[in-house]
């Protein structure tokens, strides 16, 4: 176990103490001492700007003058020139030691004026473009990068080779060694075919170039070069050369500096596999590995297996760079737009935000700015948690952002361009008013950075997954084991490979042999008597046979999916299994871990605090450890306290003061031992391990014993790289989700046409026949004539409506009015006349703020009058929620509502933004009306399914019939809400004929 001290600065005040702690590749987990001992996995870098950093062991003791001390709020002030020579094992004499304490804050003076000079770069390096950016053995150089971006990793380099000195002169090199080399870590061996190589050395770096601001308008190019391993590389050679140069020029080694252990380290990298992969020979000239028949098949069939893996892996590969190139593009051209608002429009709205899409498919709102920093805390982990809210208790703009979301915060100007470098971290939460956003920064108390936030207007911008260097790495590392490891015994998941790349002879073959089976588990008496219809009975049957290394449960829209997989977890666990649970969001995980926690069974979430639901926080690593060890640091404070008040009494007596330091590193040495036990005995008791799939790669889950199952919810809207992180962790697997609902959000169209898009589950379904799927066909939710469509549409007829719900109607609650509304279950509002004339005010318009979307005025108009309709006939506005496709839309109707006191608690959101959620009434916004008929990407299935199927016992659709009906799908839609359902033709601003206790006209179309 590898440990990371951060200390403050000389001259600054002392305060806390954080510890980070790895295992093999990559930093896991971070610890506040001693008020709290907070665990968590990092999915990023920790940003480290302003701290001091050395690498301790485990085993390495703590005292009032060194950085193991882990006091907080310490009476002596710690500096990184105490902290250095306290620590050190080294056998050089106490004048070397001296002159080692004055030498060092000498040396980081021009690094910290360095880092404080903004790098303003050239007009030429600001039209570098991301896509120049190419995965060879050549280092990058300011050709490449320019002089800002070459900077920028020198000074991380610069941290990194400071803390292997360090390491060295301290006596812990040996475990330095195995960081940097990966030679404990399977991951860092070289994967032949594979472009993401070197990781382990590129996942070290992270966090010392998270801790360098990047420049201001390279952002996009920064996250692109630091996972370019040559580059890394070759800037680290120079400044560890710079760094032992500089110690042996002080007498501070007692060799020469080239035969120093950090030196022979680098030349060793140099030499190692991994390396020569990537800098001497190109991947398309790499030697395949030998195939060897795991499963004991034939050898040919292994190969031609094999093959059909090298293929998958190499394009996805493929897909996966150009898919992170356009997300670094678009971040790029987000961090440096601003609001353009059109002068000569007479709209009310105010420009207080600033919002964008990135392709035709998908409406984003990921930017949002003048924002003020309202109040901070200290949260999980020792984050800052700061309140931004919009000035004038004005709500959010409709948003893509949610909790566990990495963000680019920074001080932005009056028309909303970034006026600084970005500060990175996550949203903590969005606010229930819905005027406020809670993110979780990574600067400490003491950084002058973050108190700069206070009094500014501020803007912030999401980045996206695969823009994050840790995400994108995770990917393709979980892609180079599948490759190298998918056909091996060692493999536990070999069967799995084995039934998702091999053909229908090699399933066939398994079959015959008993290393699968298809059919379905004993059930007697695990399942209570008529709770569980018979599609659910046959999915649970299915999952709990061991021998059936896939099943893909496809959840419609009601049909009890998340219930039946915590139901299915627990029955596994019952049957002596371990359950490794998984989603592509955290909003997904924070759900199953909620449900889970009413029942009996020891689940542990595993991920970072700032991304962890407040609401579920109990069930986290890192609290689970702070209660067990709650009464051990009591004790632990108390001796120490009484340690250090002896030692200010002998501080003269360099021998007492000596031994009374000896025995506080010896009482640090105790601390960690009973951390690293208490964090074993946590795992290991844990029957469900829960995390999001990128976290599932963390060290902390890898270094376990395999699981005897592994489960993946809403794999329909993760991309299948992701997917293999979990699955290869366990004997078997389940994917739960609905491939006729949103898909995986892909920016790239190249990458979306190559078939990034395409979600494992989806990919799964289709193969052997369809014998790994099983369906849901019993809906919960819907009025039957609102799931007729959806089955018809999306589901082939199967979907089938409970008598519970299939008849359910508004006037069906309590306090309810029997109107002819209340007892409509579908509706159409029209904005044509029945003679084909649009109602004025009706017509769309392109959005003045610049963000290329749709408002409809008149629609708004109607859909208040509806919600006025609603909540005058009883329905509380809890009960009702308002969508549409569009944010400018879901802006407009925001502003209209907030008008409106009755009307609180209604909420308005896009259709994507309220997938997994449902409401009694559903009202829709579709916006376009045209005389062309264009509907941009409202024809798309997956969308409309999702937004029908939100509504319990009404939907009303709002939109101009003649510009929707231009499409072959909507058009279908409409046709059913006429057969089956009630059509008015609505005009904007008047009540006349369409308001309460009025017989409704009757339909225009039956």
């Amino acid at each position: 176990m590898d440990t990371a001290c951060f200390v403050t600065p000389a001259g600054k005040p002392a305060s806390s103490l954080f510890c980070l702690r790895g295992v093999n590749s990559s930093p896991s987990l971070l610890y506040l001492l001693p008020t709290t001992v907070v665990h968590r996995v990092f999915h990023r870098p920790l940003s480290t700007s302003r701290f001091h950093r050395l690498f301790v062991r485990s085993s390495s003791s703590s005292s009032n003058t060194s950085i193991g001390s882990i006091s907080k709020g310490s009476s002596t002030t710690t500096t990184r020139s105490t902290s250095t020579s306290s620590i050190s094992k080294s056998s050089s004499t106490k004048k070397n030691k001296k002159a080692f304490t004055r030498s060092q804050p000498r040396l980081q003076e021009p690094k910290r004026r360095e880092e404080e000079e903004p790098c303003v770069p050239s007009q030429e390096e600001a039209s570098i473009s991301v896509r120049t950016l190419y995965q060879n053995g050549d280092p990058l150089g300011r050709r490449e990068l320019g002089k800002c971006v070459v900077r920028w990793i020198s000074q991380g380099m610069r941290a990194m080779a400071s803390d292997l000195a360090s390491a060295e002169l301290q006596g812990d090199f040996s475990e330095a060694r195995q960081r940097i080399l990966g030679e404990t870590n399977v991951t860092a061996s070289a994967i032949e075919g594979g472009r993401a190589k070197g990781l382990t050395f590129v996942i070290q770096a992270q966090p010392y170039l998270g801790a360098v601001p990047m420049p201001k308008g390279l952002e996009a190019l920064c996250l692109g070069a630091c996972t370019h391993y040559p580059t890394l590389l070759d800037h680290f050679q120079r400044e560890l050369r710079s760094v032992l140069q500089d110690l042996h020029s002080k007498s501070l080694l007692d060799k020469d500096w080239r035969s120093t252990s950090s030196w022979k380290l680098l030349k060793d990298l140099a030499k190692s596999v991994q390396h020569r992969a990537v800098v001497r020979k190109p991947p398309s000239q790499s030697k395949k590995k030998p195939v060897h028949g795991g499963l004991g098949m034939d050898l040919d069939k292994a190969r031609a297996m094999q093959g059909r893996i090298d293929s998958l892996v190499e394009h996805m590969s493929d897909l996966l760079l150009i898919e992170r190139d356009a997300e670094l593009e678009f971040i790029q051209e987000e961090l440096n737009a601003v609001p353009t608002p059109d002068n000569s429009s007479d709209s009310p709205k105010p420009i207080e935000y600033l919002v964008s899409h990135g392709q035709a498919r998908q409406e984003q709102c990921d930017t949002i700015c003048n924002l003020h920093a309202l109040s901070s805390s200290i949260g999980l982990g020792g984050m800052h948690l700061v309140i931004f809210k919009v000035e004038g208790n004005h709500r959010l703009p409709p948003t893509s952002l949610s909790p566990g979301d990495m963000v680019c915060v920074r001080i932005c100007d009056s028309r909303g361009a970034g006026a600084t470098s970005c500060m990175q971290g996550f949203v903590n939460n969005l606010g229930e008013d819905g005027c406020s956003i809670t993110v979780a920064l990574e600067s400490r108390h003491g950084d002058p950075t973050f108190s700069k936030l206070f009094g500014k207007s501020i803007r912030i911008d999401r980045i996206h997954g695969l823009a994050d260097s840790l995400t994108y790495e995770r990917d393709c590392e979980a892609l180079m084991l599948l490759q190298k490891n998918g056909l091996q015994k060692k493999n536990p998941s070999i069967s799995v490979v084995a039934m998702l790349f091999g053909d229908e002879e090699d399933v066939a073959w398994m079959e015959q042999n008993h290393l699968v089976d298809f059919g379905e588990a004993e059930l007697d008496g695990l399942l209570e008597s008529g709770k569980y219809d018979d599609s659910q009975r046959r999915a649970l049957a299915l999952g709990l046979n061991r021998k059936r290394p896939v099943s893909i449960i496809q959840g419609p829209p009601g049909t009890g999916k998340t219930g039946l997989l915590m139901k299915l977890i627990e029955l596994a666990v019952l049957r002596g299994e371990r359950v490794l649970m998984t989603a592509p969001t955290n909003a997904a995980v924070d759900n199953m871990v909620e449900k889970l926690s009413n029942t009996r069974l020891n689940i542990v979430r595993i991920g970072n605090p700032a991304r962890i639901s407040p609401s579920v926080a109990s069930k986290s690593l890192g609290e689970i450890v702070n209660r067990k060890l709650a009464n051990f640091k009591t004790e632990f404070e108390r001796k120490k306290a009484d340690l250090r008040k002896d030692l200010r009494y002998c501080i003269r007596d360099d021998s007492l003061a000596a031994g009374i330091r000896q025995l506080l590193k010896q009482l640090g040495k105790a601390l960690k031992k009973k951390e690293k036990e208490t964090i074993n005995e946590v795992l290991s008791s844990a029957k469900v391990v829960l995390a999001t799939n990128t976290g599932a790669a963390d060290p902390l889950i890898r270094r376990l014993d395999s699981f005897d199952l592994v489960v993946i919810d809403e794999a329909g809207q993760a991309i299948e790289p992701s997917c293999w992180i979990p699955i290869l962790q366990g004997k078997r697997c389940i994917l739960a989700g609905d491939q006729c609902q949103l898909a995986p959000v892909i920016l790239s169209r190249k990458a979306l046409e190559g078939g990034l898009g395409i979600s494992l589950l989806e990919r799964a379904s289709s193969l052997h026949k369809g014998v790994l799927a099983t369906k849901l066909t019993v809906q919960y939710r819907m009025h039957d004539a609102i799931a007729r469509w959806a089955s018809k549409e999306m589901y082939g007829g199967l979907l089938q409506s409970s008598s519970t719900v299939a008849l359910r109607l508004l006037v069906d609650s309590p306090l309810v009015k029997a109107t002819w509304i209340t007892q409509c279950p579908l509706l159409l509002l029209d904005t044509r006349m029945p003679y084909g004339t649009l109602y004025v005010g009706c017509e769309e318009h392109l959005d003045p703020a610049g963000t290329g979307s749709y408002y409809n005025e008149g629609e708004a108009d109607i859909v208040v009058q509806h919600i006025y309709s609603l909540i005058y006939s009883g329905v509380p506005p809890t009960d009702i929620a308002v969508q549409s496709p569009y944010i400018a839309q879901v802006q407009l109707l925001r502003d209209r509502l907030n008008e409106l006191p009755e009307a609180f608690g209604v909420e308005v959101s896009t259709i994507d933004s309220f997938q997994g959620r449902e409401a009694d009434a559903v009202i829709i916004s579709m916006v376009r009306s045209n005389t062309i008929g264009a509907v941009g990407f409202l024809g798309e299935s997956r969308r409309m399914n999702v937004a029908i199927t939100r509504a319990r016992k009404h939907v009303a659709v709002v939109c101009d019939s003649s510009t929707i009906c231009h499409d072959a799908f909507l058009a279908r839609l409409l046709r059913h809400i006429r057969m089956l359902g009630w059509v008015k033709h609505a005009e904007p601003g008047s009540f006349s004929g369409y308001g309460l206790n009025m017989h409704p006209i009757l339909p225009s179309m039956r």
